[in-house]
């Protein structure tokens, strides 16, 4: 007599990390190929275009923050709600992302008449303000679609779903790659725009993804039990348990960025040069952390599946996995930056600006050192935001960007060109501390008895994790 074999439980395993998490490294790949190819047709028609484009940048992405790590925390709720099995809950979910990121949008939009003063008060070079302020507005008006993103993407990487997202991503890349090759340079008959191509470049983009998830999941509410559209109402006890913990990862999100900012913009107070080599390095440093983040949100999303059906045990194995995995990719790119920057830097044109490539080719040695921390700081982080332990990543991030990443800037700024170095200094000393921080956090297992969703009767107990979980 034929009887089916049990199914081995992928809980926990390579397999399962991967499966999760690929999709979503090459949609944070994607993204960062996106402000790559930006850069290099930037530095191609201007390196001030270029040089503005990280502050004014910098400054849009610090306004929108607290709204994009609160919607972005609509994962962990998606994640944890569909290990219970509670599907019914995720649709309501979505739509409280959704009327915060219009609201922030709205809030965003408000600071456009005020960017002249906001940017002279930078103290910039008077050509790089002119630029930075025509690159933030027109980024200002498309803050909606970018949050709007960030919330519906939950749907997909909050299940585990992540092959829409990667899809969906990198048609969005090849849309704004093709867009800033028309608008940048006015090719094919389309007006030459410079750096306000590039902003219109992004802002298509941004809405094209949010068509292309908006018309899936137009087709999946059809033929699910999501409540993607009958759960729209504004559901005010869940809208608070969605502040209550997206809140602190908003509130984190935005004064970590406010500690790059204020870097950046003091960076760029000690002269032209050096605003042009953190914008370049910046750049490239974007194609090593962009796709950890990626991995991070697989971290998170598994961890709020382990902890939704009960098997915190499990998420540990997971988050060791991707440190394994992030390590092997850290220190390629390291090597890379330490064996061959002229190699990297081939692209973007330099050769009439030695003095920013020489920079440049310093500034890589401090990313090859700092890059395993930031992998460790990003991997541990999300792991414990994915359970809830958002308050303290909250607290310790912002009080070490104070003391370690601000305040040394603020003191090296004095000292002009001199002090450039320091600066960089401290950004390592910095992404260190939050490296080892956040293993340490994740090794005292606070996190394992931390629950996002609202209790069931059939929870199951947390102790429950005898059996052995293999790895592969």
């Amino acid at each position: 007599m034929k009887t089916d074999a049990p199914k081995p439980d992928k809980a926990g395993t390579l397999r399962e990390l991967l499966v999760v998490a690929l999709p979503l490294i090459v949609s944070s790949g994607s993204t960062a190929m996106m402000y790559v190819v930006d850069r290099i047709f930037l530095t191609w028609d201007s390196v001030d275009a270029m040089a503005a484009a990280l502050p004014a940048g910098v400054l849009h992405w610090n306004l929108a923050a607290l709204a994009i790590g609160t919607v972005a925390y609509c994962s962990a709720f998606v994640g944890q709600y569909e290990g219970a099995g509670q599907h019914d809950r995720v649709g309501p979910v979505l739509w409280q992302g959704a009327y915060i990121s219009l609201f922030a949008a709205v809030l965003v939009g408000l600071c456009v008449p005020f960017a002249p003063q906001i940017f002279a008060w930078f103290g910039h070079e008077g050509s790089i303000q002119e630029l930075e302020v025509r690159f933030f507005k027109i980024l200002c008006w498309g803050t909606f679609p970018l949050l709007l993103d960030s919330t519906l993407s939950c749907f997909y990487s909050g299940r585990g779903k992540t092959t829409t997202i990667m899809i969906v991503n990198t048609l969005g890349m090849l849309i704004n790659i093709g867009l800033d090759y028309l608008l940048i340079f006015g090719n094919f008959g389309f007006p030459r725009m410079g750096i306000e191509g590039a902003a219109l470049a992004t802002v298509i983009a941004f809405s094209s993804i949010s068509v292309m998830y908006l018309g899936n999941l137009l087709w999946t509410q059809r033929h699910s039990g999501y409540r993607l559209w009958s759960g729209r109402r504004f559901d005010r006890a869940l809208f608070l348990r969605l502040l209550r913990f997206g809140l602190p990862s908003g509130v984190q999100q935005f004064l970590d960025i406010a500690c790059w900012n204020v870097f950046v913009q003091l960076v760029g107070g000690l002269g032209k040069e050096q605003l042009s080599a953190a914008s370049l390095v910046f750049n490239l440093n974007a194609i090593v952390f962009i796709p950890l983040l990626g991995l991070g949100t697989a971290v998170m999303v598994l961890t709020g599946h382990r902890i939704g059906e009960g098997r915190p045990r499990l998420a540990v194995r997971t988050t060791w996995l991707a440190l394994a995995l992030a390590s092997v990719y850290v220190a390629a790119f390291s090597t890379l930056f330490l064996v061959a920057p002229e190699l990297i830097l081939s692209p973007y044109g330099l050769a009439d600006h030695p003095e920013v490539r020489d920079l440049v080719i310093v500034l890589l040695r401090f990313v090859a050192v700092y890059a395993m921390f930031d992998a460790m700081a990003v991997v541990f982080n999300s792991a414990i935001r994915g359970a809830g332990d958002t308050r303290f990543s909250l607290v310790f991030s912002f009080s070490s960007g104070l003391l370690l990443l601000v305040l040394p800037t603020c003191i090296a700024s004095r000292y002009g060109a001199e002090g450039f170095k320091a600066a960089w200094y401290a950004v390592t000393v910095f992404i260190a501390v939050l490296g080892l921080g956040f293993m340490a956090r994740f090794q005292q297992g606070r996190w394992m008895s931390m629950k996002v969703i609202e209790h069931t009767a059939s929870e199951l107990a947390l102790e429950a994790e005898a059996q052995p979980v293999p790895i592969l």
